[in-house]
């Protein structure tokens, strides 16, 4: 499996017009696709798949350098329901949108059709794996070794079935990998169950960046101190240590009315409430060829977070993008593309 610092081919993204999801008919979230689809394209090929019925003449204006196409889905989330690039083919696992009966939305049947389409538009070749999850849970150096949630993948409304061994024998087979390293659990107020791409990801290959506080009133902050504990313990599929960097948490925000303004409520979907508490995370930032695009949230460890991504990425464009509007859908920048 590749990382995803790796230089790869293109991004996908997907347009975004669900109402149970997306607040004011999903208006606001669409200006942020059409505009992180806009700077993608100044570094790399960009994919954004759009339903039959939306007026791609006018996205296609909008989302500048994009290439515009017919996709069937049910929600954006393309990192959770795309197939997983591995050497020249593509992998498809199980989606059941993040939990079944236990999962946020009840019909998930246009997500599961979303790697097929990705294979027929790549013409690459789709291999398939018993397992279900999502690809927000998959983080990989590249070089054999991946981290993944063991309470999000071993779980009944997942895998039942599927002991951590088993799990184990049928990632390295799908993926490559020759190393697994399993965190316990991620951030509290992930409604995907807690995904790794909330808590950790790589830098380069020996290098992991981890979320932070230093708040013991945190709720996070038995969390992230296990994670390190874990991972200063670990070596990779080599035998090597990994380079550890606290990034911070931003503070935990609670749903306003305005954020509500329009949701509608549907039978089978999460209901997304005025004061629930949601939890942002710079983890879930997003590499481009030559640049890291991260997300920033209005608040005091945004220019903080900036300067460390432009120590750590002297050759590449550290580019702050607002991602609130995405926060409050229930995921982040990593999560609604998929590089390949």
């Amino acid at each position: 499996m590749k990382a995803d610092f790796d230089i790869h081919e293109g991004t996908y993204l997907l347009y975004p017009t669900r109402k149970d999801v997306w607040r004011k008919d999903a208006g606001p979230i669409a200006d942020v696709v059409l505009n992180l689809s806009a700077l993608l394209s100044r570094y790399e090929k960009t994919t954004l798949g759009v339903l039959p019925d939306c007026d791609k003449a006018k996205i296609r204006e909008l989302s500048v350098g994009a290439d515009v196409i017919d996709m069937l889905y049910n929600d954006i989330w393309i990192r959770d329901s795309g197939a997983v690039p591995v050497g020249d083919h593509l992998v498809k696992f199980g989606f059941n949108a993040w939990g079944g009966e236990d999962g946020l939305y009840s019909d998930w049947s246009q997500d599961s059709t979303v790697p097929n389409q990705m294979s027929e538009h790549l013409k690459k070749p789709l291999e398939y794996s018993e397992l279900i999850l999502e690809g927000g849970n998959l983080l990989s150096n590249g070089r054999g070794t991946l981290i993944a949630i063991k309470k999000t993948i071993c779980n009944s409304n997942r895998n039942p079935c599927i002991d951590e061994k088993e799990a184990e024998v049928l990632l390295k087979r799908a993926l490559g990998v020759r190393k697994i390293i399993w965190l316990d659990e991620g951030l509290v107020y992930d409604e995907t169950g807690g995904h790794v791409d909330n808590i950790c990801a790589f830098a380069d290959e020996h290098t992991v960046f981890l979320a932070w506080t230093d708040d013991p009133g945190n709720v996070q902050y038995q969390i992230v101190r296990s994670a390190f504990d874990l991972l200063c313990d670990a070596t990779d599929a080599d035998g090597k240590k990994f380079r550890i960097i606290k990034i911070p948490l931003p503070n935990i925000f609670k749903r306003t009315k305005d954020d509500c303004i329009g949701l509608e409520l549907r039978s089978g979907s999460k209901e997304r409430a005025v004061e629930e508490p949601i939890q942002p995370s710079y983890i879930n930032f997003i590499f481009a060829n030559k640049a890291v695009i991260v997300p920033s949230f209005d608040c005091s460890t945004d220019s903080e977070v900036k300067a460390l991504f432009e120590e750590i990425f002297p050759d590449r464009d550290v580019i702050q993008f607002a991602a609130r509007e995405i926060v409050l859908g229930g995921g982040g920048l990593h999560c609604i593309t998929k590089n390949y």
